[in-house]
């Protein structure tokens, strides 16, 4: 230890307020948590490997992927010159190419060039004596296999999107691109039936074609498709023989025969069905890191679906049944599985222990209702949260526990003291009744829908047959109010990359001539419809984009239907195809509206043109101070239970959430509303939004997802409740709920943790959760804080460094997060029972 980082440690003072910590580790899995919580000082990393066919224009990194994110915009370059573009290509390893490689079809390119690389230049390492997992090394960037005719088709059309994304994105629009991970592969077939039944049923369709379609695209296709089916039992040997190696060299009994029973596992998954449950994790994970590897997009969305039905058999039947190993050893086997989807954070592991962002998401779904409503949480449901809570803070795999009318009073206890135990909650809540209606909603059958999943932070899905681009569309609905305001045009001031005066939307009126609140709300349902539908033309550009140049026909093999269809998961293969948008700022949205009725139209306080004079100045001065106070606090707000602010918000919700349905993509994906928000709300869609009629000043936050506005919500957690649910749809007069956001919403709600000191109070939260369970949303993160807790962790950061807050769908290290976003968790209300 240095002698400066020595004294550090001497003068670090322990922390004025107790932190969660980690708890009741065995000694294995207490040493692999430590070994990653040591980051950049580990002697093993998973960090970024990048290779090369070794062209002169070999393109690596995928920019599209990163639209969403626009934090990596600034280092998005011209034609491979950005900063992740040049740095990869400078150290990408190039790979020596098979002989006939460039006379094959792209398909085929891709996937030997993938198998090449996993198979002969990735690494095979077993992390540490402690690990029982085996698979060590995905974060690869791969090169996309292209032609040199290819790539100057591809740079051609990529620069013309890129020009109008940003064009898109700069006007406050929000953001939007054709992005990688998010679903849910068919990981039960691997586990039952083994990448030998794939491979079988892809020689199978293949024979089913003429010899037309074999020379065609969908010959090419399946021809890679095959390939990438018989890459995993070779991968799985390369690491069987690495057991066998070091089982020579195994320093007792016990780890050698560790070491030969993960030889034997790998050698039988992910190839055969696994008939242990060391074998179904094995398999697993093989076939998720994979999948990581080949998108190069690793960890984000990339999700399990309900782990703990898919492993259930074989758990009861080795610990249960058998007894064949111990709940603790399988405990230990959780706990290295945990290790490796943390890993994903070293991609980025200089930037920091959770990497550029926290919101990776291999999500994993526990427990839920079954097909008639009746509970299916089991033993091994209760083994994942044990190892959740002892292993918290942590942050991947992020859990998602479903909870309905059914659900055991055994579960809600173990979800409450692991609520009680940490800050914020290490996982989220969703409800399986809301959430079902909304899957029924976009055409999924009931006896289907009731097998839903989670992916990424909350956004629901079916799996193993379902591609829905869960966070590729983020417009800001905020923008609709400006433009309603201007007839269609940016505020004076605001068209910085726009000409002036010019014509941004569709003319719908001059709003200082309206005379009722029915021509403006008129006018502004013109202004979403066309939000919306431009948010989808924008977004188009890089989907047919991806779909004609960027195929993963080794994940094209796990989703139903793209075998069946011989198209690839980007091109339109997956039976179900969804493309979800995103709504941000709905409840500022709502409250300018309500503001505008309240004060204008009803009231007549105010005039447009005083509302609008506000906004141009951005409430600076005395003259709008008054102004500002009433539109803040004389209006009504969403998030109070109130009938007024609830009914408009509800309407406001379907109108946006109707115009989705209209549009499909160039691949046949249908679009469809959901409302995550990210961190886009805090970040950069709030910094290109003007001040807002509701009071809020240009350049401050937006609302988070379905949550009201910060501070507006001042009658308790049960009337938040009851305006998410009725903003959702409420339910019909039968008592059926309606969902209009398939994909879900997230509801972050933080709670002072005097709230669950004891029974009595545990009780009662309980019951609030039973509660919402009948009024509120489909997905809810709850925060335990203490907002002099993290006063102080700003003060002293040293002192948390593994505090965990949870920000909308997704937890993240309060030390890690800007300022501005720590201010604003403080800021939220915290409410008591």
């Amino acid at each position: 230890m240095s002698d400066l980082k020595q004294k550090t440690e001497i003068n670090k003072e322990p922390p004025k307020y107790p932190i969660a910590e980690p708890h009741h580790l065995s000694k294995r899995s207490k040493w692999l948590r430590d070994y990653y919580f040591k980051g950049v000082e580990r002697e093993w990393n998973n960090e970024y490997m990048s290779f090369t066919t070794g062209t002169d224009w070999d393109l690596i990194w995928t920019e599209s992927d990163y639209y969403v994110t626009p934090e990596v915009h600034f280092y998005i370059g011209n034609k491979g010159k950005g900063v992740f573009e040049g740095c990869l290509r400078s150290i990408a390893i190039p790979v020596t190419l098979p002989e006939g490689f460039w006379d094959l079809s792209l398909p085929e390119r891709r996937v030997k060039f993938f198998e090449t690389v996993m198979l002969d230049y990735v690494p095979h390492e077993i992390i540490s004596e402690h690990d029982l997992i085996a698979g060590g090394r995905f974060n690869t960037q791969l090169s996309h296999c292209l032609t040199k005719e290819e790539t100057k088709k591809f740079w051609k059309r990529n620069l013309k999107n890129r020009k109008t994304f940003y064009a898109y994105h700069k006007k406050g629009f929000g953001n939007c691109g054709a992005t990688g991970g998010h679903l849910i592969v068919s990981h039960e077939t691997i586990i039952n039936k083994g990448f030998k039944h794939i491979n079988e049923k892809i020689k199978t369709r293949y024979s089913q074609l003429s010899q037309k379609e074999r020379k065609g695209p969908k010959g090419q296709e399946l021809k890679a498709m095959l390939e990438a089916s018989e890459l995993p039992r070779r991968f799985a040997k390369k690491y069987a023989d690495e057991c066998r190696r070091l089982k020579a060299m195994a320093l007792t009994p016990e780890r050698a025969e560790e070491l030969e029973q993960m030889a034997k596992n790998l050698e039988k998954v992910p190839w055969e069905p696994a008939e242990t449950f060391w074998q179904g994790l094995q398999a697993i994970w093989i076939t998720h890191m994979l999948i990581m590897a080949e998108e190069s997009y690793p960890g984000p969305g990339t999700s399990f679906g309900r782990t703990d039905q898919h492993l259930w058999n074989l758990y009861k039947k080795d610990v249960i049944d058998e007894k064949n190993i111990s709940k603790e050893f399988a405990k230990d086997l959780l706990g290295s599985f945990w290790f490796h989807c943390n890993t994903a954070y070293d991609a980025q592991i200089m930037v920091g222990k959770q990497g550029i962002t926290s919101a990776f998401g291999q999500l994993m779904t526990l427990s839920g209702c079954g097909p008639n409503g009746e509970d299916l949480t089991n033993e091994l449901t209760y083994t994942i949260l044990e190892v959740i809570d002892e292993w918290s803070p942590i942050l991947e795999p992020k859990p998602n526990v479903r909870l309905h009318r059914n659900s055991p009073d055994k579960l809600l206890d173990a979800i409450i003291d692991m609520i009680s135990r940490s800050q914020g909650a290490p996982f989220l809540i969703n409800f399986d009744e809301r959430s079902i209606a909304g899957m029924i909603e976009e055409g999924i059958p009931l006896e289907d829908a009731w097998d839903y999943a989670c992916v990424g932070c909350l956004e629901n899905t079916m799996q193993g047959n379902d591609r829905s681009g869960t966070v590729n569309c983020n417009p800001n609905l905020t923008k609709s109010v400006e433009l309603t305001l201007w007839n269609g045009k940016n505020m004076p001031g605001n068209d910085v990359v726009t000409k002036k005066d010019e014509q941004v939307g569709p003319k719908t009126g001059d709003t200082e001539q309206f005379l009722t609140w029915e021509e403006f709300w008129n006018a502004w349902k013109k202004q979403i419809e066309f939000l919306i539908k431009y948010t989808v033309e924008i977004y188009n550009l890089t989907e047919a984009l991806r779909a004609e140049y960027l195929p993963t026909p080794y994940l094209s093999t796990l989703v139903h239907g793209c075998i069946e269809r011989g198209l690839d998961i980007r091109a339109g293969g997956p039976e179900l195809r969804f493309i979800t948008v995103e709504g941000v700022g709905f409840a500022t949205t709502v409250d300018s509206l309500l503001a505008i009725k309240k004060l204008v139209y009803e009231d007549k306080k105010y005039k447009i043109s005083q509302i609008k004079d506000a906004l141009i100045n951005n409430f600076e001065g005395e003259k709008y101070a008054l102004m500002q106070t009433f539109l803040k606090n004389r209006a009504p707000k969403y998030g109070n239970d109130s009938d007024e602010a609830d009914d408009l918000a509800r309407k406001v919700m379907k109108v946006w959430a109707d115009e989705t349905w209209k549009y499909k993509t160039p691949t046949d994906f249908q679009f469809r509303p959901g409302m995550l928000s990210w961190n886009y709300w805090a970040g950069a869609d709030a910094g290109l939004t003007i001040a807002t009629p509701n009071g809020r000043n240009m350049g401050t936050f937006l609302s988070n997802a379905i949550c009201p506005t910060s501070g507006a919500d001042l009658k308790g957690p049960t009337a938040v409740t009851n305006s998410v649910g009725i903003a959702l749809g409420g339910k019909t007069e039968d008592g059926e709920y309606i969902n209009y956001l398939p994909n879900g919403a997230s509801h972050t709600i933080t709670f002072n943790p005097a709230i669950i000191k004891n029974t009595e109070h545990k009780e009662k939260f309980k019951s609030y959760l039973r509660g919402y369970i009948e009024n509120g949303g489909t997905c809810l993160q709850v925060n335990m804080l203490d907002v002099n807790m993290l006063r102080d962790a700003q003060l002293h950061p040293e002192n948390y460094t593994n505090l965990l807050v949870r920000i909308t769908g997704y937890n993240a290290y309060f030390n890690a997060i800007g300022k501005e976003l720590q201010d604003e968790i403080i800021a939220r209300e915290s409410h008591s029972m």
